[in-house]
């Protein structure tokens, strides 16, 4: 019985050295996609609505929660890797290091390697108990790329790069295995979505 997985990740973001990184709200321009986006995933059948825990995650699929009266489920294990605990000057430094070497992190911070478990471990879990359904889970760029490495070991870093301001990562689940849909397009998600460089941030 195959299992769809649609990964969202979310809506531009607004950093900001006032707020710890989890509580980082979405920007204006992010609000709008959020908008948007409720509407564009009205066609994929989506039943089940899980979110990290992350203020920017929830506030992306609230749109789509509330117009389909859907409730959305906190699932810890779905937040992003901890980089870094501030904004930083090198992030991506260390964001490249990361990709070379899974087993490094600074102090007190994620190994790639320990949040691809992490997240392989709650998506199994989340795929195994939705047997047979079509779920959202909305998430983090760097946790969904280690996801895709896992599936793929030829994904790498430019491939989550190329990760966009939202964006939606097709799965499924079938006798066990998972398969990326690397040709799902979600249609009308191109006029909406921006680089994730393009994030405006507040240090």
């Amino acid at each position: 019985m195959k299992t769809i997985l649609y990964l969202i990740r979310h809506a531009q973001s607004y950093p900001t050295s006032r707020q710890n990184y989890p509580e980082w709200p979405l920007s204006s321009l992010g609000k709008n996609q959020a908008n948007n986006l409720g509407i564009l995933l009205e066609n994929l059948g989506i039943t089940k609505v899980l979110s990290s825990p992350f203020t920017r995650c929830i506030q992306t699929v609230e749109p789509f929660a509330e117009r389909n009266n859907i409730n959305i489920v906190i699932e810890n294990d779905l937040r992003e890797r901890l980089i870094a605990k501030n904004i930083i000057d090198g992030f991506y430094n260390i964001w490249y290091k990361s990709w070379e070497d899974f087993d490094f992190a600074l102090p007190g911070c994620e190994t790639s390697a320990q949040a691809q478990e992490r997240f392989v471990t709650v998506v199994s879990k989340l795929a195994v108990s939705n047997r047979g359904k079509i779920i959202a889970l909305c998430t983090h760029g760097n946790v969904i790329g280690l996801f895709l490495n896992w599936i793929d070991k030829t994904v790498g870093r430019m491939e989550a790069e190329r990760l966009r301001n939202p964006d939606i990562i097709r799965v499924t689940m079938n006798g066990g295995k998972f398969k990326w849909d690397k040709h799902f397009i979600l249609s009308g998600l191109n006029a909406i979505s921006t680089d994730h460089k393009e994030t405006p941030i507040e240090r």
